[in-house]
């Protein structure tokens, strides 16, 4: 628990990280996060293309992730049991590769609602294991840094195949084309290659070994309590920031937008990430993951609702680009934020329950958004998941503490108007 009397700056005595070892995990971040910069613009065009419907799509979508509440936690704790990652990573990548190069030919829905929940549960243990591996390198004091200055390439990744994915589109659609089948046929012949280059990366990584000897650290667990009250809250964050994306390609689409400006769209939200990301990891690091977290979840219901009186393209492009201020920080932050409550024995399991319930949060948002669309259009849609925002919120501020194990209070920090707002940013009011 941080003080909130004053500033309590500690020293920094940090153990040196071999730069060789960064630049490899900088790189596989970049791989893993390039995969969604095909995936997540046109894997719903894909199915829409393919004669599945709105609500078909939130289906699919949802209980391919809904797998990784199952999985993804035994997948965490084998990785911790046998204290290896690079196995899991080469496997789940072949995994990834198989089922998207799949994807072409699969037909109807269980066909499709099979090749997507394989893929997805090999991405999200790629995703997940990357805040592994940082944590084993890195202490606490510098971790929201050092995590944000790999993970920011992730972001250029995405940025770079998206709109290259997006540009090559319109290319091959040309002046009068149309997206349907044919045309986004060749995203997924070509777009899972990347998982290949990752299953080769995999034997190649950093996977620092636990000490023969490591004492346990007291009072840290795969679930404490104040990572459970962390989960529901991100539990509902996912549920309506990710569970209203899945749709937001099909929103474009019926607001007149084509390939590049799809890819634009979604890329212009990931150009702000790079911006915020690692100012995010310096300031949590300083101030706590709490007053960082505090801003990506008051944010999240404006930004949902602002996408309701859109009159074009441009408009969603306009405010996609807060994306980059919600997910530069619940990007970095909430992982560091779970590496704080784990030690070298549970750190597996406490990442894998993050992303597990970010599965379980990403099956179910498109399922209930995506009946909420199909009975009363795309607009009540963003108004409900804006409303789920608010409650994700209201958990957080009131019930969550910082993780940070030594950093200064923000309030002491602040002019004396502003102590009274700001001394909640740094720890919920207890009556």
């Amino acid at each position: 628990m941080r003080s909130t009397d004053g500033p309590t700056k500690s020293g920094h005595n940090l153990r040196v990280t071999p730069q060789a070892d960064l630049r490899r995990i900088a790189i596989y971040l970049f791989l893993v996060t390039s995969s969604f910069g095909f995936l997540q613009p046109f894997l719903p065009l894909f199915m829409s293309a393919v004669g599945l419907s709105v609500k078909d799509i939130g289906i699919i979508t949802g209980l391919g992730s809904a797998l990784a509440l199952v999985i993804q936690p035994i997948l965490g704790s084998l990785s911790d049991r046998f204290d290896a990652r690079r196995p899991f990573i080469v496997v789940c990548a072949l995994v990834a590769a198989a089922a998207y190069f799949s994807l072409p030919f699969a037909r109807g829905f269980m066909p499709v609602l099979a090749v997507v929940a394989i893929g997805a549960n090999g991405v999200s243990y790629l995703n997940a294991v990357g805040g592994v591996l940082v944590g084993r390198l890195v202490e606490a004091n510098r971790g929201g840094t050092v995590y944000a200055s790999l993970r920011v390439w992730g972001s250029v990744g995405y940025i770079a195949v998206s709109l290259i994915t997006g540009l090559l589109l319109n290319f091959r659609l040309g002046p009068a084309g149309t997206l349907n089948r044919e045309a986004l046929l060749p995203i997924f012949q070509f777009g899972p290659v990347l998982f290949l280059v990752i299953a080769g990366l995999g034997f190649f990584l950093p996977d620092k070994k636990r000490p023969p000897t490591a004492p346990k650290v007291a009072g840290k667990s795969s679930l404490s309590p104040n990572l459970r009250a962390f989960l529901a809250s991100y539990f509902l964050y996912i549920l309506a920031l990710y569970g209203a994306t899945s749709f937001l390609s099909l929103y474009l689409k019926q607001l007149g937008a084509k390939g590049l400006m799809i890819s634009a769209t979604f890329a212009a939200g990931v150009i702000v990430e790079v911006l915020i990301m690692r100012w995010a990891g310096r300031f949590s690091d300083r101030f706590g993951r709490r007053p960082a977290l505090a801003v990506t979840y008051l944010l999240l219901p404006l930004r949902l609702l602002l996408y309701i009186p859109a009159t074009g393209p441009l408009w969603v492009m306009a405010v996609q680009s807060l994306h980059g201020i919600n997910f530069g920080i619940m990007g970095a932050v909430a992982v560091v934020f779970v590496n704080d409550l784990a030690d070298n024995d549970t750190r597996g399991h406490a990442q894998s329950r993050l992303f597990a319930v970010g599965g379980l949060a990403t099956a179910l948002g498109p399922w209930l958004l995506g009946e909420i669309a199909g009975r009363y259009g795309l607009s009540m849609m963003f108004g409900s998941a804006a409303v789920m925002a608010v409650a994700a919120a209201a958990i957080f501020l009131f019930w969550v503490e910082d993780s940070h194990p030594q950093s200064d209070s923000l309030a002491a920090q602040a002019p004396p108007i502003f102590r009274g707002l700001l001394r909640w940013l740094d720890a919920p009011r207890r009556r």
